[in-house]
């Protein structure tokens, strides 16, 4: 039953790396700029709000897709 349901869902990871990507690439920026104005404490703060915004941005578009998918079949 739920490998049917994983199978119907098919999640793709491709979407999840593109995401991380992105804030990995984001770091040196966030790095750069917070770093000498706000000190490392902030900007590591920064980074990981970066990080659970793009994440929850994935899931969230991933998510609607998903269950697209599934009310579609």
């Amino acid at each position: 039953m739920e490998v049917a349901l994983l199978k119907k869902l098919h999640f793709d990871i491709g979407d999840m790396a593109l995401a991380l990507t992105m804030w990995l690439c984001l770091l040196p920026i966030i790095g750069f700029v917070a770093i000498p104005f706000f000190g490392l404490r902030s900007a590591t703060a920064i980074a990981l709000a970066a990080f659970f915004v793009m994440m929850a941005i994935c899931w969230g578009i991933c998510g609607t897709q998903a269950l697209k998918r599934c009310l579609h079949k």
